[in-house]
């Protein structure tokens, strides 16, 4: 069957990363007469195209080619004048994610869709998600993609299982026309990406998309602290607000089973769950029948890289890295999650003029660190101020360290030292993952 992108010219903006490489691949596979721009103007990409405009992105890129479609990848603005300028011309405008959508059901793939979207925790529900679906007995084919890293094109270019796992950014869900799931969740919402956005009432509205294509029959589960926006009303599909009684009386026990910290990270299980029991539901299966199954993958469940990761336990000393929270609302997140226990807080980075006074007066002691370092001092009251992480990290473990005597601490309840740095990393380092290895480096050395 051809497709409906056969011989229809293609462009496609940020080609060069690994979704618009792979939105590419895909194009050619459908028989569309493909060109690409990227300001990143290295490499190949990875099929022969008609057409490399690198780096151009203005205007007279759609005299030149004259596309019947434009495709972008997350990362490019629809603020930019080339999608207002196409759009008046009658050329459809996509985002990666949602031109895959609509080739995979063309193409007769119709799995069953869980999608996750909000400013914090993504990831790892979406990881937690997928990792519950493969835990079940019936062992169902999964897949988790989207923004956590894998784009759905490559998916479908792969093969598609039957479900998916979506990790959505509101920059994927800010024009949808196709992408829909039978189970979403907006975890959370808070200050972010306020450079793209107007305001935070518009980051949310584009949140709020990820149920614009939902029937009557499909889920949508809100925290219940989400603001009542507009866009709700125009939904078709079942609202919820999370509320932990709407679960069987099983859930308590599984959230307890949850090996990873934070109070958010139940949260985010809860969601999981939710949809999950959802998905349940729908295919006449009970719940009771998979909470032995749901028990042994929530206790096996080791989280992701740099976001609340466990990386050593010696000396009486808990190391966690949290090197991914790069904003305030998710250091607070892990601020919060350990007021039982002595905390060794490390905070800083990339200067961005960032407000740290939540973090005054509190249970923990501040090191800052790094080009924000004397901004975190400065409000938050630390005594101390450092140059770079590592020394940061030693003077946390000696404080820590020396504390140990007066507590009569076992494992259970001993200091903790955290890296939540609430910055991002271009400071010392060329990203957040660069930095939490670094961490870790130093807790697995430590004696």
């Amino acid at each position: 069957m051809a497709s409906f992108l056969d011989r229809k010219k293609v462009l496609v903006l940020g080609a060069m990363g690994r979704s618009g490489k792979a939105i590419t691949e895909l194009l050619t596979d459908c028989g569309a007469v493909v060109a690409i721009t990227d300001t990143n103007t290295d490499g190949n990409p990875p099929v022969p195209v008609e057409k490399d405009f690198r780096p151009a992105q203005g205007l007279d890129l759609l005299d030149e080619f004259k596309p019947d479609v434009l495709v972008t990848a997350p990362g490019i603005p629809f603020s930019l004048p080339i999608f207002e300028a196409a759009e008046s011309r009658g050329i459809e405008v996509y985002g990666e994610m949602d031109l895959s959508f609509r080739i995979m059901e063309e193409r007769g793939a119709h799995p069953y869709v869980f999608a996750i979207t909000g400013t914090d925790g993504k990831s790892t529900s979406v990881s937690l998600l997928e990792h519950l679906v493969r835990g079940l007995r019936f062992a169902p084919s999964v897949v988790a993609c989207g923004n956590i890293g894998l784009p759905l094109s490559q998916v479908i270019l792969d093969g598609t299982p039957d479900l998916l796992v979506v990790e959505c950014s509101s920059f994927q869900l800010e024009r949808i026309h196709y992408f829909h799931a039978q189970s979403a969740s907006i975890l959370n919402l808070a200050d972010a990406h306020l450079d793209r956005y107007e305001s935070i009432q518009e980051y949310g509205e584009a949140k709020v998309n990820i149920g614009l294509y939902q029937g009557s029959f499909d889920l949508l589960v809100l925290s219940e602290d989400f603001p009542s926006l507009p866009g709700l009303s125009r939904l078709h599909g079942r609202i919820e607000r999370l509320d932990v009684q709407s679960f069987a009386p099983s859930v308590e026990n599984l959230l307890e089973r949850l090996p990873i910290p934070g109070q958010h990270n139940r949260w985010n299980l809860m969601f999981c769950l939710r949809m999950l029991q959802d998905y349940f539901q729908r295919n006449g299966m009970i719940w009771e029948d998979y909470v032995p199954d749901l028990e042994s993958a929530i206790a096996n469940f080791r989280g992701l890289p740099h976001r609340m990761e466990i990386v050593a336990q010696k000396n009486g000393l808990l190391f966690i890295n949290d090197s991914k929270a790069t904003t305030i609302q998710s250091a607070l997140v892990a601020f919060h999650s350990f007021e039982n226990r002595p905390l060794h807080l490390l905070m800083g980075g990339l200067d961005k003029h960032s407000d740290f006074h939540a973090f005054a007066g509190g249970h923990a002691r501040i090191y800052p660190f790094g080009q924000a370092g004397r901004r975190v001092a400065e409000h938050t009251g630390a005594e101390e101020c450092f140059e770079t992480l590592e020394e940061a990290f030693y003077s946390a473990c000696e404080h820590a360290h020396a504390s140990l005597p007066a507590l009569q601490t076992n494992q259970e309840n001993g200091p903790v030292i955290l890296l939540s740095p609430g910055c991002a990393s271009q400071d010392a380092y060329k990203n957040y993952e660069e930095r939490g290895k670094h961490f870790r480096e130093l807790a697995e050395s430590y004696k």
